[in-house]
């Protein structure tokens, strides 16, 4: 995976490179690593996301041409440290893992055949320590509810950290994160600093800003203990999507916010779901242009290129019968610009083919039923019902997010952790006391609680908390 800023010519593998470490920055990887040699289990997950989150992506080691970014080497730490000290309690798989699992491989295989070369096959294992290395250590870190809100916690201090920087850099074109190794100055797009922060790109950092508004609302409404972080990492959120001066962002916060608003129509998500769909196919009736391209003029009326993503998209259609199959590498045939997928569903089916398109649709959609079965059974529990539905509006602002971005660099591990979060409500609505046992739904979540805790018979039953 290449981790320069520019644009080299083998971009798409990102082959040979030199390590790139500043010393500041090489410190806080030395005393992160030693935190996951010493702090308890349960903290590991402040150290991933702190360290991970917060070290730029271009700092990066290399070994003989694998590129080892410092969240990479974070992941692969935390990994030995459990195997090591037998405190691997390993998820029995759920639907959702599956399908991640599926869409993993079937992506990484089809990816290589279409390339059919050795820098494809390098590139996919690093996708693949990344997503399956980055999914099953968050699904192994994040079991109940105090690790939910433990978390959540972490992201609204990381997000109290990386938002006055990222503010100052909007204002002033410097990146405060230059000392750890990103690059000094913010690009400049139409005259507006777009600033990035540790991010690989601006619109990576709002984005992440944005899609989290909606979990700290949800920790909120815990209780008093949290309200003025919670309102502090509201506030964050907001600026880090502001300053960088994207329009992804900007429909990400407007879309987290959009459904937490939905609260009070959240018995009949059924109904509010067909009314989308026929007020698509009205719109797609009455429009001269087909229906994606609501993406051009909303993101136009804020400044965005949301003409680039729905010329994408509708490429991408028209084009079917190039990538079905296997993928395709021809996409930067189909027009200006069209090598740069920033659409995560329009990459699942260029990298992956029908296949891997399907299979993410389809994790997407047993991500809101597991969302949506945790609700309906937590009714009767007011103090799980509410995060619940604003972890649920966190994964629908991401959805919304990914029609105008693929996460590449360290963002993915705010994307599993959320992803987590979803699997470990199931756990902590199961194990409500404020749940009536006998209602329809319960006795299947105690079992997949039973399942997602249950722990490896190969690294033994002692789980040090």
């Amino acid at each position: 995976m290449n981790t320069r800023y520019d644009l080299p010519d083998n971009y798409y593998f990102g082959g040979g490179g030199d390590t790139f470490i500043v010393p500041m920055a090489l410190a806080c990887l030395i005393l992160a690593i030693l935190m996951v040699v010493f702090l308890p289990r349960r903290r590991l997950i402040a150290v991933l996301l702190g360290a991970g989150v917060l070290l730029p992506f271009g700092i990066t080691i290399v070994i003989s041409g694998l590129h080892l970014p410092a969240f990479r080497l974070l992941i692969g730490a935390v990994w030995l440290r459990l195997a090591i000290r037998r405190e691997l309690a390993v998820p029995k798989l759920t639907s959702i893992d599956r399908l991640f699992l599926l869409y993993s491989i079937s992506y990484s295989v089809c990816y290589c055949i279409h390339w059919g070369t050795l820098g494809a096959v390098t590139n996919r294992l690093g996708f693949l320590w990344n997503s399956l290395g980055g999914y099953f250590l968050a699904r192994a870190l994040i079991r109940n509810k105090e690790d939910v809100l433990f978390t959540i916690r972490t992201l609204a201090y990381m997000t109290l950290i990386i938002a006055p920087a990222v503010a100052y850099e909007h204002l002033t074109r410097f990146n405060v994160f230059s000392i750890l190794g990103a690059p000094p100055f913010a690009d400049v797009r139409n005259g507006m600093i777009r600033a990035k922060g540790p991010f690989a790109h601006a619109i990576i950092a709002g984005t992440v800003g944005a899609m989290l508004a909606p979990l700290f609302v949800g920790l909120w409404l815990q209780g008093k203990k949290d309200r003025l972080l919670a309102g502090l990492a509201v506030l964050s959120s907001s600026i880090l999507a502001v300053s960088s001066a994207s329009s992804t962002p900007l429909m990400t916060l407007a879309a987290g916010f959009a459904a937490l608003m939905f609260w009070r129509l959240r018995g009949n998500m059924r109904l509010l779901r067909w009314a989308v769909v026929v007020g698509i196919i009205v719109l797609q009736i009455f429009m001269k242009a087909p229906v994606w391209f609501l993406i051009s003029r909303i993101s136009g009326g804020i400044g965005g290129s949301g003409y680039h993503r729905a010329m994408l998209i509708d490429n991408f259609i028209r084009h079917f019968d190039e990538w079905w199959l296997f993928g395709t590498r021809n996409n930067v045939m189909w027009g200006y610009d069209m090598w740069d997928v920033d659409d995560i569903y329009v990459d699942a089916g260029i990298g992956g083919g029908l296949i891997s398109f399907t299979l993410l649709i389809a994790l997407i959609v047993q991500i809101f039923k597991r969302i949506g079965k945790s609700r309906v059974i937590a009714h009767k529990a007011h103090e799980e019902e509410p995060l619940i539905w604003t972890i649920g509006a966190c994964v629908f602002a991401n959805t919304m997010g990914f029609f105008g971005i693929v996460y590449f660099d360290q963002s993915i591990l705010v994307w599993y952790c959320v992803l987590a979060m979803v699997s470990a409500s199931a756990v902590f609505v199961a194990n409500s006391k404020a749940v009536p046992q006998g209602i329809r739904g319960i006795g299947v979540l105690q079992k997949q609680t039973e399942r997602s805790i249950a722990v490896s018979p190969f690294y033994g039953s002692r789980v040090t908390q």
